[in-house]
């Protein structure tokens, strides 16, 4: 009998311990859940508060982007109102031109906006030739900046690429507008294209301060500029060659950017157009 009596009170030692054992590790576990879940809700909240900086700061930009050539706008309006006869031609006509000027920037911030939301669809029968819409984007850019070098424009006859015509224009109106404001004041810009058995090919190049890497990858980012900041020297939003990343990739093809001997290049590849043009004339004839 008292062996009985030992036997159970060792086995109630023995149960004792194990679920002291058990509920030290459960604690010990409740413990850990909890360190992660804290740390998992410090991370989440640290992403929001960056995030809603990011938000502030980008409404500040496009806000701001908005309210320049909208005040310029108004100002030579006002001018013209109340003083415009006792102005000279020459005047009313710079002040006229500045009007047009501020208003083809504020076209292009919203044509960017909107393609930068909506480049999602793709016309796979599309077949553009780069060296009418190259030759057009140099005289649209010559018109925009009369005081700035002309665009060089290089191409090899029979460059067709398979992207639509407004799309290429976009991409290849960025890329310029792009080296205007960031290369040198008496630079002119290169543009150049051609094919190979890669594709099409197509390149702007302008002379300026040499990239880094991490900097020209960057560019290709929303609302990212090479230069940041209230002091920065150039206008925009950074949506100019996120713009073109979008348009490129939605068709099939690549954007890259290398800098060397300070010179700056974008580079974009595109499938050629070549084989389907031909089938198209090919039908109409």
């Amino acid at each position: 009998m008292r062996a009985l009596l030992v036997g159970l009170v060792v086995v109630q030692c023995a149960a004792i311990l194990l679920l002291w054992w058990r509920t030290r590790a459960t604690r010990v576990e409740a413990r850990q859940l909890r360190t992660e879940l804290s740390d998992s809700q410090a991370r989440v909240q640290s992403r929001l508060d960056d995030a809603a900086r990011m938000r502030t700061d980008r409404i500040a930009t496009v806000s701001h982007e908005f309210r320049t050539p909208l005040t310029g706008i108004r100002g030579a309006a006002v001018t013209l109102r109340s003083r415009g006869e006792r102005l000279t031609p020459q005047a009313r006509a710079q002040l006229l031109g500045a009007v047009l000027d501020q208003q083809e920037r504020l076209s292009r911030l919203l044509e960017n906006m909107l393609t930068a939301s909506r480049a999602t669809d793709v016309d796979p029968t599309a077949v553009t030739d780069v060296e009418q819409v190259a030759a057009d984007v140099a005289v649209e850019a010559q018109g925009a900046h009369p005081q700035r070098p002309p665009v060089t424009v290089v191409v090899e006859p029979g460059t067709a690429a398979r992207i639509t015509r407004p799309a290429l224009q976009q991409i290849l109106a960025n890329l310029v507008d792009n080296a205007q404001q960031h290369g040198t004041d008496d630079g002119a810009p290169l543009l150049a294209a051609g094919f190979d058995a890669a594709g099409v090919w197509m390149t702007v190049s302008n002379q300026g301060r040499t990239l880094d890497l991490d900097a020209a990858a960057r560019l290709f980012e929303p609302f990212t500029q090479a230069q940041s900041g209230a002091t920065r020297g150039t206008e925009g939003m950074g949506m100019g060659l996120f713009v073109v990343r979008r348009l490129v990739e939605v068709y099939g093809g690549s954007v890259d950017v290398r800098s060397e001997s300070d010179w700056v290049t974008v580079e974009v590849r595109l499938q050629r157009g070549v084989e389907q043009r031909r089938s198209a004339e090919l039908v109409r004839a």
